[in-house]
């Protein structure tokens, strides 16, 4: 596979990524509006209030793969003067903490590097 062809399927995660995860916050807005129009208790909104939370958690996580993917992509491109603007990808996204979450620049060229095996 050449890393054109690679590139273009990437993206085309990123691109499903991004649509599902617009989706899924839409749809959880809708469900905490739902929830303080409702008759529930106090303990049955914050129960499902809480739920939600942990929804727009994952959401976020998931978002930092695709961020990932992101660099990963650009990288590509950029080391086998590829043209970006073909693809319609955004640059990388910076870090602006330290977390577990980041992934490291070896870590980055190791990642390149089993692609190509």
């Amino acid at each position: 596979m050449k890393y054109e062809e690679l590139i273009s399927e990437l993206c085309v995660v990123i691109k499903e990524s991004e649509n599902n995860a617009e989706l899924i916050y839409n749809n959880c807005e809708d469900i905490q509006e739902l929830i303080s129009n409702s008759n529930l208790s106090f303990n049955e909104k914050e129960k499902v209030t809480n739920k939600l939370t942990e929804v727009f958690g994952f959401l976020q996580h998931q978002d930092l793969h695709r961020q990932k993917i992101e660099r990963v992509v650009n990288y590509v491109c950029e080391k086998n003067d590829i043209d970006k603007s073909q693809y319609n990808l955004a640059p990388s996204a910076k870090n602006i903490d330290n977390t577990d979450d980041n992934i490291s620049e070896d870590e980055l060229e190791a990642l390149i590097k089993q692609m190509q095996s």
